[in-house]
């Protein structure tokens, strides 16, 4: 016996709903990389860029650079906290309305019904011998279904590939390797997980529904099926309002039966609820009978149920939600502060610990440094000057800028350069005496044209 599903089309308001989000989706998601935003210097003018070989990640007028992954930690955090409390008060609508593997099957099941009919004509012509009237539309649905794949990978590398390049590219068959093999690689599995593999994705291979259960409570708005009013089911007039005539099962992407109560594999996409509602219209019976609500909201409708019931649903706040909210609300103010504030320079100093410090032939004391600059914004930096601080009459040299010995020494930086060099600081032991003390702690400062510093702290060594 076939185990596939073979869901049937209800036109309810859930289902224009997902049909509405998925287009808006899938509009953001295809049109995001086309979008340009100029940020001059001879740097990209793709809005959304992940430059995986530079190494940056290029958000309009963000610059995430290599050292800066903590942005990404945070936006995980932000991800996970958001989906709790999207599950605590709404179960998974998420995966019946956003998900982009639920979208994408949706898409498929469109182009099912446009070239293979609906659901009774589907499984006709799937228990028929393959016949040319068959060949040819299984061959248009897996036609589109490939091109649906490739539009689909093409959106998701042009987040990382010049969008416009890998357009002229795929035209003139010039893709990179890394390209066309994320390319073809996308289109595979898009292929197969929304055209073959479909529930089989959410119930073995996404962890999120074996998790749901720990998030969900009573007061959770999940797909309920009213048992108190459906039982016992039948056509009788002593039977419920459920006349079993398993509409809600049909309409189902995942084929399960609502009426069993909540499933690991309901994707809270409500498509139930628009079967049931159209049978429940006919039949000159009130709606509801399957419908978003809460089990403590079914529990007041059972003891105080009227045909004209006033809707007792609603969104409750349980301290778990607050306490979610609280760590969402901290994690964002956190990335908020972090790209305010974000620095537009990256200044590291490491001392030379190989040799703690040398005695030149005029009994200067010498100790050695290696510095690191990163122009993090996309405009040049003029004029950035580096000085000392915290030690009486000391010069200081950078080698890449000679063999002079100054008060400060300054250079330039075009957008995105990076200076690294070995720096030696030079004080007159005279300035020391006595040796007291191993060592002194001093400041390496950077100044800016914009009258903005930057400094860190080391240590100058006199004695071992």
């Amino acid at each position: 016996m076939s185990t596939a599903i073979y869901p049937q089309r209800f036109n309810g308001k859930y289902r224009k709903v997902k049909d509405i989000v998925a287009s808006f989706l899938l509009f953001i998601y295809m049109a995001g990389a086309w979008i340009t935003y100029e940020r001059g210097y001879g740097m990209p003018d793709q809005a959304i860029l992940i430059d995986l070989p530079q190494r940056k990640a290029y958000l309009f007028g963000i610059i995430i650079w290599p050292d800066e992954l903590y942005y990404l930690t945070l936006l995980l955090i932000l991800g996970a906290i958001g989906l709790f409390i999207c599950t605590t008060l709404f179960g998974r609508i998420w995966c019946g309305y956003t998900c982009p593997h639920t979208t994408m099957v949706d898409v498929f099941m469109m182009v099912e019904n446009m070239f293979q009919g609906d659901r009774n004509a589907r499984i006709k012509l799937d228990s028929e011998e393959m016949s040319s009237q068959k060949f040819i539309k299984k061959s248009l649905t897996h036609f589109v279904w490939i091109i649906l794949s490739f539009l689909f990978g093409f959106g998701w590398v042009g987040y990382f590939y010049d969008v416009k390049s890998l357009a002229i590219d795929v035209l003139n068959f010039s893709v990179t390797s890394n390209g066309l093999l994320w390319l073809l690689t996308l289109t595979f599995t898009t292929y197969a997980f929304a055209g073959f593999l479909r529930e089989k994705v959410c119930v073995y291979m996404c962890p999120y529904g074996r998790f749901q259960s720990a998030l969900v409570d009573n007061d959770t708005i999940l797909v309920t099926y009213h048992d108190w009013r459906g039982e016992p089911r039948g056509k009788e007039k002593s039977s419920g309002d459920c006349i079993d005539c398993h509409k809600c099962v049909i309409a189902c992407p995942m084929g399960i039966d609502i009426r069993d109560g909540l499933q690991m594999p309901c994707i809270g996409c409500g498509l139930c609820v628009d079967a049931c509602d159209e049978v429940m219209l006919k039949l000159g019976r009130p709606q509801g009978l399957i419908e978003y609500t809460s089990a403590n909201a079914s529990k007041i409708l059972e003891e105080n149920w009227q045909y004209s019931k006033d809707k007792v649903t609603k969104i409750v706040l349980s301290y778990k939600v607050i306490l979610y909210c609280v760590v969402f609300a901290i994690a964002l103010c956190a990335l908020m502060s972090a790209l305010i504030f974000k620095s537009p320079i990256t200044f590291q100093v490491d001392k030379d610990n190989l040799q703690l410090f040398t005695l030149t032939p005029d009994r200067n004391i010498r100790n050695t440094y290696s510095i690191y600059i990163l122009n993090k914004i996309p405009k040049p930096q003029n004029q950035l000057c580096l000085s000392i601080e915290g030690l009486q009459n000391s010069l200081l040299n950078i080698q890449l800028l000679g063999n002079n010995y100054e008060k400060k020494q300054c250079f330039n930086l075009k957008p995105g350069e990076s200076f690294e060099s070995q720096v030696f600081i030079l004080a007159p032991s005279e300035s020391f005496q006595p040796f007291s003390q191993k060592y002194f702690d001093i400041n390496f400062v950077l100044h800016a044209e914009d009258s903005s510093s930057f400094s860190t702290r080391s240590i100058f060594y006199i004695r071992k």
